[in-house]
């Protein structure tokens, strides 16, 4: 994380074992775009469909990359900065539900160039791919390569398919704009999909809600998880790649990276209100490994599959 800003109060509580300031006011460029989730009526949705709630959230950390903070956040130093590629799994009573999937060795090694691979975690990988191949349900995020290659890329990709939901969006973007060429799939291969649309939000399981959040990509979606203990987390997903993001409601600064950026600071300063009035809820972030390794020392979430 950078440096604190000087106009800054401390919060205590929410994300556990992790210091995080938020400005009194942080600046942004650009045309920003108001983003106003309802938390009340997400969290009625949790509570549509029937069945019991959730009873743990684990993480996988199958890949890593390392980027200097100044990609990772604007006005960043060079610090170098852990990435991890994550999938995170939800536990029921009686099943297990995946939301993201990961991604093979062949599609992380496409991000770098051949005498600099970054660390892969085949260990990590193949314990993901039991889970998929337990859970009862696989939602993807979005169209991503890390978010999805577990899946899209497995030898039982039919088997997999039949139980993975994807929103109408991501098909598309599947179909028409894969994040890697070796990831470019047919029709008919997608429409084995649980294909869904939806206007704000989407209740998929019990416990859990989609957020549309187009911006990072135009598919792209939070989710929500609340808990039979009575905890409730926000999946910030990649709005922004660190707490650091929403803590000073500045974007990220990657030059590779395409995306809506004044939908990305709505975005981020919604999060960033979140985080500072809700004290029951939770932040993850996909690619923050300190958070990630706060989280599971605290025990908000688990460190291995189920």
């Amino acid at each position: 994380m950078s440096a604190e800003p000087n106009s800054a109060h401390s919060r205590e509580g929410g994300n556990p074992g992790t210091k995080d300031w938020v400005p009194a006011s942080a600046g942004t460029s650009g045309q920003e775009q108001p983003f106003a989730a309802d938390l009340s009526a997400i969290r009625r949705l949790a509570g549509l469909l029937p069945g019991a709630w959730p009873v743990a959230v684990n993480v996988a950390r199958v890949a890593a990359s390392i980027r200097p903070n100044r990609f990772v956040i604007e006005g960043g130093d060079d610090t170098s900065i852990t990435m991890p590629r994550t999938a995170f799994q939800v536990v029921y009573p009686d099943a297990t539900l995946m939301i993201d999937a990961g991604l093979d060795r062949e599609t992380h090694d496409s991000f770098s160039a051949p005498d600099r691979r970054e660390p892969y975690f085949p260990e990590a990988f193949a314990r993901l791919r039991k889970a998929l191949d337990a859970a009862r349900m696989i939602v993807l995020t979005h169209f991503h390569a890390d978010h999805v290659a577990g899946v899209t890329r497995a030898p039982n990709f039919d088997e997999l398919a039949r139980k993975t939901f994807v929103s109408v969006e991501t098909a598309r973007c599947l179909l028409n704009t894969p994040h890697r060429p070796h990831l470019a799939m047919s029709a008919e291969q997608i429409n084995r999909f649980v294909i869904f649309d939806y206007g704000d939000y989407y209740p998929i399981a019990p416990g859990i809600v989609l957020i549309k959040a187009a911006g990072h990509s135009s598919d792209h979606q939070m989710v929500y998880i609340a808990l039979q203990s009575g905890r409730e987390i926000l999946h910030s997903v990649d709005v922004g790649w660190a707490l650091a993001n929403i803590a000073q409601v500045k974007g990220k600064a990657a030059p590779w990276v395409k995306e809506d950026k004044g939908a990305v600071l709505g975005q981020l300063r919604w999060l960033n209100n979140t985080l500072r009035n809700e004290r029951n809820i939770s932040l993850l972030v996909t690619h923050d490994d300190a958070l990630i390794e706060a989280a599971i020392t605290s025990g908000m979430i688990g460190g291995e599959l189920k």
